[in-house]
């Protein structure tokens, strides 16, 4: 079965276990989760949009997208519709939707006043419920491929970052050169704002969807007594926020999920106490003390965490 496939299987048994009928998505990264879909990547904030709609009874799947590029096979051409901000439009497609009308339950991921009408008038009989917290628990741990796929973003994270520190001259040259080298090597969409400052450098890609990325200090301390050497040797299956909190540095640090961009769990000195560690999760984790600044990805197992950020030459 394809990536996009056994995660949206996780999803629609999330979605159903919650007892939700039909979900209205307009996240980005939920849209990605459920149908594999490639769309086109903009910057900026844009407001509430029904841009996916899933039946968890039968799977049916109707995307705003307005070619079939990058739309997987199993998405119906006849399921795709274009961008509008027609009210009307927008009202006559939810409610074309089989099985909106009859929902009992409908999740939406975002929120709008006047969505919360829209909804209301096309799904009569349903409670309109938040899913956040459903979709967020069915993605806080990784599939194999969805592990491979960070492995891969952040070999071209890792690209840029070394030709960072390669590059001589100002810190806008090597953030140019960072940048230039990730795109090379298979993908110029960050997932956050890449950083060159003096000695250190970080640098994060989105590619196929999943966030891969790494920060150092040029000629910092090796592996083993770098500032999130203690963090990462604590990203263990059973593990609290409280436990991380006692291992942490002295200075800034932040342990936080990585998948489809920045993902739960968040755990800091200020957040994230509760929060419990579970094998096969993924994990950014960074700290800065002094002048020294480290991040890497890891993978929590049962064997004990997994560095899945290459090392810089």
């Amino acid at each position: 079965m394809s990536l996009h496939l056994q995660r949206r299987t996780r999803a629609v048994d999330a979605l159903a276990a919650a007892g939700i009928d039909m979900l209205v998505a307009g996240r980005q990264d939920h849209i990605n989760y459920i149908t594999g879909a490639h769309q086109l990547w903009t910057a900026g904030t844009r407001p509430f949009g029904p841009v996916c709609t899933l039946n968890t009874n039968t799977g049916e799947i109707y995307l705003l997208s307005t070619w079939d590029e990058g739309v997987p096979d199993d998405i119906d051409l006849d399921h795709l519709h274009g961008i509008t901000w027609n009210g009307a439009v927008i009202y006559q497609r939810l409610a074309a939707n089989p099985g909106m009308a009859t929902a009992q339950r409908v999740g939406i991921d975002s929120w709008s006043p006047g969505m919360a009408g829209l909804l209301s008038a096309v799904a009569p009989n349903a409670e309109i419920v938040p899913t956040d917290d459903v979709l967020s628990r069915a993605r806080r741990t990784k599939l194999p491929s969805e592990v491979d796929a960070i492995r891969a973003a952040g070999a071209v994270a890792a690209a840029g970052a070394a030709a960072a520190i390669a590059q001589s001259g100002t810190d806008t040259q090597r953030l140019a050169a960072g940048v230039e080298a990730m795109a090379l090597a298979g993908s110029s969409t960050p997932a956050a704002e890449p950083q060159v400052k003096g000695p250190v450098v970080d640098f994060s890609c989105l590619r196929s969807h999943y966030e891969g990325g790494l920060g150092r200090t040029a000629d910092g301390a090796p592996p083993d007594v770098r500032p999130h050497a203690n963090l990462i040797a604590a990203c263990v299956p059973g593990a609290t926020g409280q436990d991380l909190r006692r291992v942490a540095p002295d200075g800034d640090w932040l342990v936080r999920g990585s998948g489809m961009g920045f993902e739960s769990p968040v755990i800091n000195a200020r957040y994230g106490a509760d929060e419990t560690l579970e094998a096969h999760m993924v994990l950014s984790v960074s700290a800065t003390t002094g002048t020294e600044y480290a991040r890497d990805t890891v993978l929590v197992t049962e064997q004990g965490p997994e560095i899945i950020s290459p090392e810089l030459p």
